[in-house]
């Protein structure tokens, strides 16, 4: 609370008992994140990640796909060190020290290209932003990242969305490209620096590191049922058709690529559980209240978030 007291506008974290976890959970902000998520999903109903996007999103969604660019770029500045430990390559510290450091001048500029009616609002919610964007690529210190950076970066696009600086109109490629690039990147750091999964649930999570790519993927799918069965989409014809275009079949991609050689029903019980879920519009709504309890709603995930002047406590 000092902290707050000293530096008006910075976020903090406020989750620290499981009273807090609780009080939160029945919160008018939790059911907003919830709402949000929702909102984000049909809006990229049906619709594939398609580059021809980029020739029709606002200046806004193409500053942010930039940012995230750029933060890709920064690899290359940060090889990977040798050392003993096979995870957790210490070279992801001095490429998220470059995070911190730019990461309220990129908002600042990402916030510039916004209608020019928040323009009075870009530097306060750039300062803001900047600490959820930070927590979003997940924690320099253990060398890890799991579903709770995945919601600091979710708090990103909530906090645009609710100031208006985020149009509505802006939602589907909120998702498909602004979100996307966000995942891969993180696909391209999870590699290089081979970060610890957190608080990995080991066979029994959807995958080692997200969630949001299962629950916004499996809303492209709705009505896709025919080129894309629930029960078919491990399929090798399947991943190799469509995972660049749908984000779960992506998302399959990556687990049969890190548990090569094994059965899929014994790598990914979940996963493999979901597949016998006949459609994809009830793939999506179990997914939606997988999120609430298992993201929101667990302690461990959850207690690292930070609420401010947008998204408050």
């Amino acid at each position: 609370a000092a902290q707050a007291a000293a530096e008006p506008g910075v976020p903090r974290k406020c989750i620290n008992t499981p009273q807090d976890l609780e009080l939160f959970t029945r919160s008018k902000l939790c059911n907003q994140l919830v709402s949000f998520v929702t909102e984000l999903a049909e809006a990229a109903k049906g619709l594939p990640c398609d580059p021809a996007r980029k020739s029709t999103a606002s200046p806004l969604v193409m500053a942010l796909s930039g940012i995230l660019d750029e933060m890709e770029s920064w690899i290359e500045d940060f090889p990977p060190l040798h050392q003993p430990m096979r995870f957790g390559n210490k070279a992801f510290r001095s490429w998220h020290q470059r995070l911190c450091e730019r990461s309220e001048g990129l908002l600042t500029q990402a916030l510039g290209h916004a209608a020019p009616e928040h323009a009075k609002k870009a530097e306060a919610l750039a300062k803001e932003l900047s600490y959820y964007l930070r927590g979003a690529f997940g924690d320099e210190r253990r060398i890890d990242y799991g579903t709770g950076h995945e919601v600091a970066f979710l708090g990103v696009l909530f906090a645009l969305g609710a100031t208006g600086v985020l149009a509505r109109a802006d939602a589907a490629d909120a998702v498909l490209i602004v979100f996307a690039d966000y995942i891969r990147v993180m696909r391209k750091l999870q590699k290089v620096y081979v970060l610890e999964p957190a608080g990995s649930h080991g066979v029994w999570g959807l995958d080692d590191y997200h969630m949001l790519p299962f629950l916004f993927g499996a809303a492209q799918l709705i009505g896709k049922e025919e080129e894309v069965p629930t029960g078919e989409v491990y399929r090798e014809k399947i991943v190799e058709k469509y995972a660049d275009q749908y984000l779960y079949v992506d998302a399959i991609r990556q687990v049969l690529l890190a548990k090569k050689g094994a059965p899929f029903h014994e790598t990914s019980p979940m996963l493999y559980d979901i597949t016998s879920v006949p459609d994809w519009q009830r793939t999506l709504g179990g997914m939606v209240k997988m999120w609430r309890a298992e993201v929101l709603g667990k302690f461990p995930v959850i207690q690292h978030f930070l609420f401010g002047p947008t998204l408050q406590w």
